[in-house]
């Protein structure tokens, strides 16, 4: 149910986590034209407005997911979901059901196998894809840094130009011990020379894409995203929906393009038309420092554990030297600059990158540094003041295995969220999706219970400091004063929960969201809930 635009809202018999450690509030919150105005002990009904009587519901600050990409989320729910798949007879099944559904002519694209799940640990080749035929087909691994793809696509790389055999990418082709590609892809290989071929969705399948992503978001409590878009897709699908209506949740874009010689000017051009807008900004730019523990490409600054010799790579800006060139370019536009950087010495580059800058245009560009999954204790101290902008639900994935690949004397570093704050760091939840779930309960009970499985990996956040890190630390890397918090001049988005966060039984029951406020506006509610 949605609320009259505009005009008085009273939010009654409602109780509150307001956004700092200890607040609470118990009675009204009351809401004009979007924002909130005051909070008041009285539950009596006021005259004038409409009312949203939570009864005795828990409200809370929007979720902020500080990182998704929307439109490939949006995407992804109409494709091969390869995520529960543990065996190669599993895989081709899949595969061949998907195939057998397609009309001819169409690409497969498939996501989320990890070796990691699969029986043995076995990556899968081409020849996983065999039930296909000659259709290509593109089954991308879960943390979108590598692909498996079939013959039929390997071929179509040749015929139009990309080089398999030699070149800045040929090392990420992998091959057999003869030299034959196996038909994995990994980073610059996977997304330089690999996806500028797939045939991309109609304009119009990508609308629909973003918004299915958005209601999806809605549904899970977020009311602002910082998402990771491509200037092409603002141009032709984000703005274009923008300009039909509210943008629900709110959106804050930091642009994926980042071509050398890099030009500000399109990021500013955007950055400038929505200054104002409370629902669509464009905050920033991102660059990538390596790739994934995952796919072992993270850059580490000693080997692999189970890879003597593999320290993973560094990509793009930061391989080819140009990533403090790139750093303070967007800065000196006056645009966010956000860095991928997941290994140690990554995370190191990452940190050398924002020293470069000065505290002066530090400060006024606010930087980022996104994942920071592998850190060197010793570069601890080094983010006090600056965000760490974390994806806890990776754990998920990543904990298990990650003795095997780091080993255990480096596990001080890895997930260390409770040392970040202990070093001042500003941490902001996010989730990568679609490379993970976008519920910001999946996050929150990860940082604070743990993973599902390698319990042993990774620290443990208080539910209090988790939730500040899912509302008011993201907020704060989103560059927005006015999400965040319950608080009079706050916009009014709010989430309303069965039970309090801060003394939930996060291992067996989290709260769950019954309805999700954008605005002062009922933008998604739980069957049954009846706001007015």
């Amino acid at each position: 149910m949605r609320d009259p635009a505009g005009g008085d809202v009273h939010v009654t018999r409602v109780r509150a986590w307001t956004g700092s450690a200890a607040s609470r509030h118990t009675g009204t919150i009351r809401i004009r034209n979007g924002r909130i105005v005051a909070l008041d002990a009285g539950v009596a009904v006021p005259s004038g407005g409409s009312v949203i009587d939570a009864g005795g519901l828990w409200a809370v600050p929007g979720f902020v997911d500080a990182h998704v990409h929307l439109l490939l989320g949006g995407l992804r729910a109409g494709r091969p979901d390869l995520s529960r798949v543990t065996t190669r007879t599993a895989f081709e099944d899949a595969v061949g059901r998907a195939h057998a559904e397609l009309p001819t002519g169409r690409w497969l694209i498939a996501h989320g196998w990890s070796e990691d799940r699969i029986d043995g640990r076995v990556l899968p080749d081409r020849t996983w894809l065999r039930a296909a035929g000659d259709r290509p087909v593109v089954c991308w691994r879960s943390d979108l840094h590598a692909a498996v793809v079939n013959d039929a696509v390997l071929h179509h790389i040749r015929r139009t130009g990309g080089d398999v055999q030699s070149g800045p990418a040929s090392r990420e082709f992998v091959r057999d011990p003869d030299g034959v590609p196996t038909g994995l892809l990994l980073e610059t290989a996977a997304w330089h020379v690999l996806q500028p071929r797939i045939p991309p969705p109609s304009v119009a399948e990508k609308r629909g894409a973003l918004r299915a992503a958005l209601d999806q978001l809605l549904a899970r409590g977020v009311t602002t995203v910082g998402a990771m878009e491509y200037e092409a897709d603002l141009r032709q699908v984000i703005l274009p929906s923008r300009s039909h209506g509210a943008m629900q949740p709110r959106v804050r874009v930091t642009l994926l393009d980042r071509a050398w010689p890099f030009d500000p000017g399109p990021a500013c051009a955007h950055a400038g038309d929505r200054a104002d807008d409370p629902d669509l900004r464009i905050i920033g730019c991102k660059a990538f420092v390596d790739g994934t523990m995952g796919s072992r490409t993270a850059r580490l600054r000693a080997p692999y554990a189970d890879r003597p010799g593999d320290r993973g790579m560094l990509v793009e800006l930061a391989r080819d030297g140009h990533l403090e060139a790139w750093i303070r370019l967007v800065a000196e536009a006056g645009l966010q600059p956000s860095m991928h950087a997941i290994g140690d010495e990554a995370v190191g580059l990452a940190l050398d990158a924002i020293d470069a800058l000065g505290p002066a245009l530090e400060s006024r560009c606010r930087p980022r540094i996104e994942h920071a999954q592998q850190i060197d204790p010793a570069d601890f101290h080094r983010f006090r003041g600056r965000i760490a902008s974390v994806q806890p639900a990776h754990a998920i994935d990543d904990a298990p295995g990650l003795v095997e690949r780091v080993g255990a004397d480096r596990l001080p570093g890895s997930f260390a969220w409770q040392s970040l704050l202990d070093h001042g760091a500003i941490l902001a939840f996010g989730s990568d999706w679609p490379v993970v779930d976008c519920d910001p309960m999946l996050a929150l009970r990860t940082a604070i219970v743990g993973p599902e499985a390698g319990r042993d990996s990774g620290e443990r956040l208080s539910s209090v400091d988790a939730m500040m890190a899912h509302t008011a630390g993201a907020a704060h890397a989103l560059c927005d004063a006015g999400i965040g918090a319950i608080a009079p001049g706050r916009h009014a988005d709010l989430v309303l929960l069965d039970r309090d966060p801060r003394t939930a039984d996060w291992a067996a029951a989290p709260p769950r969201v019954i309805a999700t406020m954008v605005g002062g506006r009922v933008a998604w509610s739980a069957p049954g809930f009846e706001p007015a």
